[in-house]
């Protein structure tokens, strides 16, 4: 059977298309709101903020989602942000800055991140052959990285000859031609068909998710760490700009490539997971040996030469699709497709409380203290956390990891 049918072949291109655009939007406002305003602190509100409504929103847009077409909620979203796009593109087209409406416009955008992602989530195991959840996870995990590679220095270059709005085009655009491309993903939803015939609250859909979590010990397990471990992860990236921007020898090119390095770590192992299928007694122990490694790689990161975070950079992107595909292959794979939007919504939640949490304490601290030192610390809670839940609750982990996809 092969992998590429005309569904996972429909979702794969519209996701590359959505992907060029999203390099550059994340760059161009990740960039241009330090710039303006020249603050750790300023940036890191900027991305908390942004993040609250993957805290407020997963909670009702989950089993929202349980209850409908998650095709045409993806198309729809993917249409609407390029609209929207088009249209911040021509009132930035003079250069006009603003943090207040930049901080609106981030909210928006995660807004519909959070609605996008869920229903991806949840419609994507669908679109896969079945027995090639891991190969097709893997080819979902090389996008970005590939995407990232080719297109980060594009963006550069665009931004710095016409501007944020030039990219807002460009973005809009795309995701109007990705919108197209997915219409024509042709899939039973039978959720929708089982909710019509035993229909629920909405206030019992959202407790159902938590409900079902609660008897869950490993999939509760899983998303605690990532709690931290995306907590750990963002006290570094949210600091990782300005150590390079304040650095007496480092430049912001040098910061430039070490972001490729990670993206060409995902791709190599991306490729890995693809040709090479994990075997299924092993899932566990190699996702164990990445949540260990990942923890102890982010601390030592920034005070190590630049040839050496060049190194562990790419070590980290081979080790962090190691993590996305065991994760989202057994997952997504363990849990009940009509429950899968209330649980994800779930995840999204905890792991958004946990990237905000992180951004702030190390925006904050990174006033006043070395960056270094914030980011060993954060590091530290991580390995903290992957001693005590991850290795205390193994039997169960290994449930959900330790199966055949």
């Amino acid at each position: 059977m092969s992998l590429w049918s005309k569904n996972y072949t429909i979702i794969t291109i519209g996701t590359i298309i959505s992907a060029i655009g999203g390099v550059g939007i994340n760059f161009a406002i990740g960039v241009l709101v330090y710039n303006q305003t020249q603050s750790t602190l300023l940036t890191a509100l900027f991305s908390a903020v942004v993040m609250i409504p993957n805290i407020l929103f997963p909670l009702f847009i989950g089993p929202t989602i349980d209850r409908f077409s998650r095709k045409n909620i993806i198309v729809r979203s993917d249409m609407l942000m390029g609209l929207v796009f088009l249209i911040i593109a021509y009132v930035t087209r003079n250069g006009y800055f603003n943090y207040s409406m930049y901080m609106l416009l981030g909210f928006v955008l995660s807004t519909n991140g959070v609605i996008y992602g869920i229903a991806y989530e949840s419609l994507f195991p669908e679109l896969i052959p079945e027995k090639m959840m891991q190969q097709g996870y893997a080819i979902s995990s090389l996008i970005y990285p590939l995407v990232n590679t080719i297109m980060l220095p594009i963006a550069a270059i665009v931004f710095e000859n016409y501007g944020p709005s030039a990219i807002f085009l460009i973005e809009g655009v795309l995701l109007v031609i990705a919108s197209l491309f997915e219409r024509y993903i042709d899939v039973d939803e039978a959720q929708i068909k089982r909710f019509k015939e035993a229909p629920q609250k909405l206030k019992v859909m959202i407790m159902d998710g938590f409900e079902y979590l609660k008897h869950e010990r490993g999939l509760l397990a899983i998303f605690t760490f990532f709690f931290f471990l995306m907590m750990a992860g963002e006290g570094l990236n949210v600091l990782l700009y300005p150590f390079f921007e304040n650095h007496p020898t480092l430049t912001i090119t040098q910061f430039a490539y070490l972001s490729s390095f990670i993206t060409a770590g995902r791709l190599v192992g991306g490729i890995w997971h693809y040709v090479f299928k994990v075997k299924t007694h092993q899932r566990f122990m190699v996702a164990a040996f990445v949540y260990f490694s990942l923890n102890v790689l982010n601390g030592i990161l920034l005070l190590v030469p630049y040839p050496v975070m060049l190194a562990l950079q790419v070590i980290m992107g081979i080790l962090s699709i190691n993590s996305f595909n065991i994760r989202m292959s057994s997952v997504q794979s363990y849990v009940p497709s009509e429950k899968r939007g209330r649980v994800n919504g779930v995840y999204h939640i905890l792991t958004a409380t946990g990237m905000i949490i992180g951004r702030l304490v190390a925006g904050a601290l990174g006033e006043f203290l070395p960056y270094p030192t914030i980011v060993m610390g954060f590091s530290s809670i991580g390995l903290m956390a992957f001693f005590v839940i991850i290795l205390g609750q193994a039997t169960h982990v290994k449930a959900i990891y330790n199966r055949k996809v």
